[in-house]
C-alpha cells in the first residue's frame, strides 16, 4: 500500500477550494514534474525561472494525472474528468499537504544535516533500515524546501522509518524543513566551511545546522560528531534533548579506530556500548567512517540489530560521484570520480583519499575545479587548496584546474614547479585531460572534484566515450 489522497484530504491540509472534480477523488502519489507522472497523481505546477508548472497542466492530465492544484492568479481550462483544487499557492499547499500527511504517520523519522556527508550518511541509513524493517528515504538529492515535502508524500502507513536528507544554503531553511519533517532524531554530520556566501562565515554555518535541534523535542535525540568541539558546544548548549556522540575520539559513545582506506574499501573497528565489531565499507575514504558511526548510532538508538547493520554495509552503495572507483583499462587508469559537489573541507578529504591509495610507482593526475557557494573566502579558500596539493607526497605528476578560480587553484603548484594546466571550463579541459592519461605507458590515477555547475563528468563522459576499446567498470585493484 502506497500514500492515499482523498481530493477532501487535500482541500483539508491546504486550504484550497474544489473546484472541478469530486471531493472522493483518490490520489495514491504526488509529482511536480509533468513528465512522469504515475496514474492516480496530484499534479502540483510550480513556477520556475523559465516556466510555469500550470502551463503543463493538460499534458500531466494527458499522462494520467487524476487531478492538480492551480493558483487563481493562473488561466486554467479544466481538462475533461480531472479534478482541480484552487489553492492561494501551489509551493505552499504541497508544503501543507505533507505537513499533514507528516501528522498521520507513526513512523520514527530521522533528519541529517551537516556540512559535508550527508547524502552518504543517508544513503548508507536506507539500506541498513530497509534491509530490517519498511523504511522510506529521501531519492538522490531531494533535501530542500520541495524534495522533502515530495519524500514526505511518498511514505505510506506501514513505513516504520522515514530516512530525511535536510540541506541548507541559508539561514531559516532548517528551521523550515524541521517543521514539515518533525524529526524524532536528528543528525548532524560535520561543520565546515559551505555556502559562506550566504551563510556568512563558519558561525553562520554553525548557526544553520544546528536549526535542526529546534525541531527535536525534549524526548528526542541529538546524533552529533563529537570531533568537533565547536559544533559540539553549541549542541550542548541549545539542545533540549539526549545527545549521543560519535567519532574517533575516545570521548565518543559510537567510536572508530584503527581506520584503514584501500581501493577495495575502508574498515575499522567500532566501539560501542562495551562492544566492538570490525566494520567494513566497499566506500573509498576514511571520510566515509562517521557516515557509518551515525547510521551506527541510528541503529542502537532503535533497538535494530548491529549484526545485521555491520553485514549490510559490508555491500552497502555510496551515493553516484562521491569518490566513485571507475576504470579504463585501455589507458591502465583508475578514475576517482567525486564530480558532484566541492567545498573546502571535502576537497582536502578527496585529495587526502587519492594520495593514500596511489600504489607506488603511480601516476597522479589532479582535475580540480572550483568550490563555489564561499563568497568573500573563495580567491583565498582556492589557494589554500592549491597549498594542500604541494604538499602531497609524493608529488602529483599533473594538475588541472577548471572555472572562475582555476588561476587561483593553479597558483602554488606553479610556483612549486608543478605541471598545471589551468582552463575556463570542463569544454576547454577536457583535450588536455585525454592527452595527459594517453601519455603514460603504466598505471595511472585520476581525481576528478569539483562543484556540479563546473561539470567535470563532461571531461569523465568523454573520457569513458573515446573509442581505443575503453569501457567503465568498478575497480578490482
Amino acid at each position: 500500500m502506497g500514500v492515499a489522497l482523498r481530493a477532501h484530504d487535500i482541500c483539508t491540509a491546504t486550504g484550497g477550494t474544489l473546484r472541478w472534480g469530486r471531493p472522493d477523488t483518490l490520489f495514491t502519489s504526488v509529482s511536480i514534474d509533468s513528465r512522469h507522472i504515475a496514474p492516480q497523481a496530484l499534479f502540483v505546477p510550480l513556477a520556475g525561472e523559465r516556466v510555469n508548472g500550470h502551463s503543463y497542466i493538460p499534458a500531466a492530465v494527458e499522462g494520467g494525472a487524476a487531478g492538480f492544484l492551480f493558483s487563481p492568479t493562473f488561466p486554467v481550462v479544466p481538462p475533461d474528468g480531472a479534478t482541480g483544487i484552487e489553492v492561494a499557492d501551489p509551493l505552499t499547499a504541497l508544503q501543507d499537504l505533507a505537513t499533514w500527511h507528516r501528522q498521520r504517520l507513526s513512523a520514527q523519522v530521522i533528519g541529517i544535516a551537516g556540512s559535508n556527508g550527508k547524502t552518504t550518511t543517508k544513503e548508507l541509513m536506507a539500506q541498513v533500515f530497509t534491509a530490517q524493517r519498511p523504511t522510506r528515504a529521501t531519492q538522490g538529492n531531494l533535501n530542500n524546501h520541495i524534495g522533502l515535502p515530495l519524500t514526505l508524500l511518498r511514505a505510506a502507513p506501514e513505513d516504520d522509518f522515514l530516512v530525511l536528507e535536510m540541506g541548507t544554503s541559508g539561514p531559516g531553511e532548517l528551521t523550515l524543513l524541521g517543521r514539515f519533517a518533525q524529526p524524532h532524531i536528528g543528525v548532524i554530520t560535520s561543520l565546515s566551511e559551505e555556502h559562506t556566501e550566504t551563510l556568512g562565515d563558519l558561525a553562520g554555518v554553525l548557526a544553520a545546522e544546528t536549526e535542526l535541534l529546534t525541531a527535536l523535542s525534549p524526548d528526542g535525540v541529538a546524533i552529533i560528531n563529537g570531533d568537533d568541539p565547536v559544533l559540539l558546544a553549541a549542541v550542548q548548549q541549545q539542545t533540549r534533548c539526549r545527545i549521543v556522540t560519535f567519532g574517533e575520539q575516545a570521548t565518543n559513545q559510537v567510536r572508530a579506530s584503527q581506520i584503514q582506506v584501500s581501493r577495495m574499501g575502508t574498515c575499522f573497528e567500532l566501539h560501542v556500548q562495551g562492544q566492538r565489531r570490525q566494520v567494513q565499507l566497499p566506500l573509498i575514504g576514511s571520510h566515509c567512517v562517521p557516515a557509518a558511526l551515525a547510521t551506527i548510532a541510528v541503529v542502537l538508538e532503535n533497538g535494530l540489530d548491529l549484526d545485521a547493520t555491520c553485514t549490510t554495509l559490508r555491500t552497502a552503495q555510496g551515493a553516484p560521484r562521491r569518490l566513485a572507483p571507475l576504470t579504463v583499462p585501455a589507458y591502465y587508469l583508475t578514475v576517482l570520480d567525486d564530480c558532484y559537489n566541492a567545498n573546502p573541507a571535502s576537497m582536502q578529504h578527496a585529495l587526502q583519499t587519492a594520495n593514500t591509495i596511489r600504489h607506488a610507482g603511480e601516476r597522479l593526475i589532479l582535475v580540480l575545479g572550483d568550490m563555489l557557494e564561499l563568497g568573500t573566502v573563495s580567491e583565498p579558500r582556492h589557494k589554500e587548496i592549491g597549498a594542500y596539493v604541494t604538499g602531497l607526497t609524493p608529488a602529483p605528476d599533473a594538475l588541472v584546474t577548471v572555472g572562475q578560480y582555476a588561476p587561483q587553484l593553479a597558483e602554488a603548484a606553479i610556483q612549486a614547479g608543478l605541471l598545471a594546466h589551468v582552463f575556463p571550463d570542463a569544454t576547454a579541459a577536457a583535450p588536455c585531460v585525454h592527452a595527459l592519461v594517453r601519455q603514460a605507458d603504466g598505471p595511472q590515477l585520476m581525481l576528478v572534484k569539483g562543484s556540479r555547475s563546473v561539470h567535470l563528468e563532461h571531461i569523465l563522459e568523454s573520457l569513458v566515450d573515446h573509442r581505443d576499446d575503453t569501457h567503465v567498470a568498478p575497480t578490482q585493484e
